[in-house]
């Protein structure tokens, strides 16, 4: 007996999750990156406003206490045991540079720990590019100033932030005024960089098993193996659309039908498959044993 259409065996099906991370390297010149410097009050004022509202005071637009932002209580800011995001210098140096990043490069969030920025446009006396990395909880800092924003702490502390990262958004803000050397400020920078970062995103890969019994699926439905027959000129020949009746060379028992293409399609819905799987090879049909195909599908 031959079907045209089989159950999927529910057993063997597996949904499983995987988180994929690439690099990217990117620069000012990389489509849909942009940096656009902005002021409180003034220039690109609604840049400053709309991240202000978004990111800095929880929905309210009011800024004038800085008391307000000691304890930022946005749910867009980043808590946790080992560390929380500072979002108060904001509101302390309004003039601030924005990066914008495309989600096509950071897929679902850009990978915490792995952000880092180089301005290309500007060196100390020794040469050095003004660098600034992630801290893993949406805090941005120098790696290699020369000024410390608080005498000799870490460069890492949180003295020393001078911008956050929004990962899940792509967005970069640089919000310190300061010097990062004796003839560059903060200011100075985000006009001509190099980014690199990890971008996530989580791949979902469905794994069907379709099994075919000895006994099934074995008659072809290519009709180029029905007889030959006369066209009705009487000149020329051609295989016939309407005869049913097989080839000869096709009727022995040793002919088994090979499998080019696996369709999958919903229940109740045998027109247009959800999944169609092409085999890399055809593979000769078996009426003497189990054969089983596996068919993954990352989503």
């Amino acid at each position: 007996m031959s079907y045209v259409f089989g159950k999927i065996n529910n057993s063997g099906t597996i949904i499983e999750s995987k988180l994929v991370e690439f690099t990217q390297n990117l620069d000012t010149a990389s489509s849909g990156i942009q940096s656009i410097k902005i002021n409180s009050g003034s220039l690109n004022n609604n840049y400053w406003q709309s991240l202000n509202v978004l990111f800095y005071t929880s929905g309210s637009p009011s800024y004038e206490s800085e008391n307000k932002f000691a304890n930022p209580s946005s749910n867009l800011s980043i808590q946790s045991n080992n560390g929380q995001q500072f979002l108060t210098k904001y509101h302390g140096y309004p003039t601030s540079s924005l990066i914008t990043i495309p989600s096509k490069y950071y897929g679902e969030k850009i990978k915490k720990g792995s952000f880092q920025f180089v301005d290309l446009n500007n060196q100390d006396l020794s040469g050095n590019n003004p660098t600034i990395i992630d801290d893993s909880f949406g805090n941005l800092y120098s790696t290699n100033a020369h000024h410390s924003q608080s005498g000799d702490t870490a460069a890492s502390s949180s003295d020393n932030y001078v911008g956050n990262i929004f990962y899940d958004k792509g967005l970069v803000v640089i919000t310190e005024t300061g010097s990062w050397s004796g003839s560059v400020d903060y200011s100075d920078l985000a006009t001509n960089f190099s980014l690199k970062f990890d971008s996530q995103n989580t791949i979902t890969t469905h794994e069907y098993d379709i099994d075919l019994l000895p006994q099934d699926y074995n008659l072809t439905m290519n009709y180029s193996i029905r007889n030959v027959v006369s066209k009705s000129d009487g000149t020329t020949t051609d295989f016939s659309l309407g005869t049913s009746n097989i080839a000869s060379p096709f009727t022995s028992s040793d002919f088994q039908p090979y499998i080019t293409t696996i369709n999958l399609y919903r229940e109740g819905d045998y027109v247009q498959p959800v999944i169609q799987a092409t085999l890399p090879k055809p593979i000769r049909k078996s009426d003497k044993i189990n054969t089983r195909f596996k068919i993954k599908l990352d989503l």
